[in-house]
């Protein structure tokens, strides 16, 4: 809650919207972040995946930009970092297929393996996949390069 009565105050700062601070006591909630709103209201005791969405979206319109971070870089930065260019493809390509498709072929063939690889050794996320099942689906490794998998399949050869 601090964090989003600080961005609406920004927000408010950044464009205004015919929003005049001397007038009224309580600064509305500004058009922007509308769906952020939305979220944060609906967030509470639970998880709420669109937080992380809206703020994202809220912060580059007002010329932010967004950090992801996880001890090794590996994981959930992989994750994170894959969905944010999937979303990217999504918005700014001629042609693209799904943002489903997009993150697939980035999380199965692209660089953020080579990070896992430098990291632990293999080009696995470190995640197996009953751990996988509970993430959010967007945020879920492909199968493939699950290290449960990865694991059975070597002791099998």
């Amino acid at each position: 809650m601090e964090a989003f009565q600080k961005l609406n105050k920004y927000a408010h700062n950044f464009d205004s919207f015919g929003y005049d601070e001397s007038t009224s006591a309580e600064i509305p909630i500004h058009p922007l972040l509308g769906g952020l709103w939305d979220n944060v209201a609906n967030s509470k005791n639970k998880i709420e995946h669109g937080v992380l969405d809206s703020a994202a979206a809220v912060t580059s319109t007002l010329g932010g930009g967004g950090v992801i971070y996880c001890k090794s870089g590996k994981d959930r930065t992989g994750m994170g970092a894959t969905l944010r260019e999937a979303q990217h493809l999504a918005r700014y390509s001629l042609e693209h297929s799904s943002i489903t498709e997009d993150l697939y072929v980035l999380r199965r063939f692209g660089s953020r393996l080579a990070v896992c690889e430098k990291n632990v050794g293999r080009p696995v996320f470190a995640m197996n996949s009953l751990q996988a099942k509970f993430m959010p689906e967007l945020l879920k490794p492909p199968i493939e390069v699950c290290a449960a998998l990865w694991e059975k399949e070597k002791v099998q050869t």
